[in-house]
């Protein structure tokens, strides 16, 4: 937690994508190296000289294209990982009574990037620091014009449907919880855009749409909230 004239800061944001990043990186080269040492085994007692040349030679391209894709993986992961650290910045700025956890897992398919809680509603926020120009074509959201193969606003409603049922279960109801796609690259065109029950916004625009949302939750309601999340957080 931090200062009391701003939110309270629960976790830390990119955690989650940082250490799946390694695991990304790592798992292609133990599975090259494991393979090798059975090739090696099973080759060892009749092996000639051209055998052992080839099997080095197409071992050597195993492990460097484990090597190369391990990196591009990890690599992914770690923009993920800056683009959340970003917008937390953001999230600690909100005024007082605002309440962000960060990394939270509730059941849904993946951790929330970012939950806030406050006087404005409950939000859960996913995170995308996409290289190129956003925009909202054709019922779903694009990077230079391609459809991604996991939509992120897809992934921002499950992450708020799941939000909403661990509330529910533990509390006997939730109030609406607002699905909002954030890209931490300020690359979207336009800045902010609702879609149905969703916002799709910039990382400059976050705070202002988190601090005017038409939504209302009273301190009890909030303490409420915070009090199950830090339960399930601790």
């Amino acid at each position: 937690m931090n200062g009391t004239q701003k939110a309270e800061i629960h976790g830390v944001p990119g955690e989650r994508a940082r250490a799946t990043g390694v695991v990304r990186a790592l798992w292609p080269l133990l599975a090259a190296l494991f393979a090798c040492g059975l090739f090696a085994g099973a080759a060892l007692p009749q092996v000639t000289l051209g055998v052992a040349g080839t099997g080095f030679l197409a071992a050597a391209a195993f492990l460097v294209w484990a090597v190369r894709d391990g990196l591009r993986g990890v690599n992914a992961f770690f923009k993920g990982a800056r683009g959340e650290e970003s917008v937390a910045v953001l999230l600690a700025a909100l005024p007082r009574g605002y309440h962000v956890f960060h990394d939270f897992d509730c059941g849904a398919p993946g951790a929330i990037d970012h939950v806030v809680v406050g006087p404005n509603g409950l939000f859960a926020v996913e995170t995308k620091c996409w290289s190129g120009r956003v925009t909202y074509e054709d019922s779903g959201l694009r990077v230079n014009g391609v459809e991604p193969s996991r939509p992120p606003l897809r992934q921002a409603r499950s992450s708020a449907q799941a939000l909403t049922r661990f509330l529910s279960e533990r509390l006997g109801s939730a109030p609406p919880c607002t699905p909002v796609v954030c890209f931490a690259s300020d690359t979207f065109e336009p800045d902010q855009l609702m879609v149905d029950n969703a916002v799709v916004c910039n990382a400059s625009e976050l705070h202002s749409l988190l601090v005017t949302h038409a939504g209302h939750l009273t301190a009890d309601e909030c303490e409420r909230i915070v009090k199950v999340m830090e339960q399930k957080d601790s």
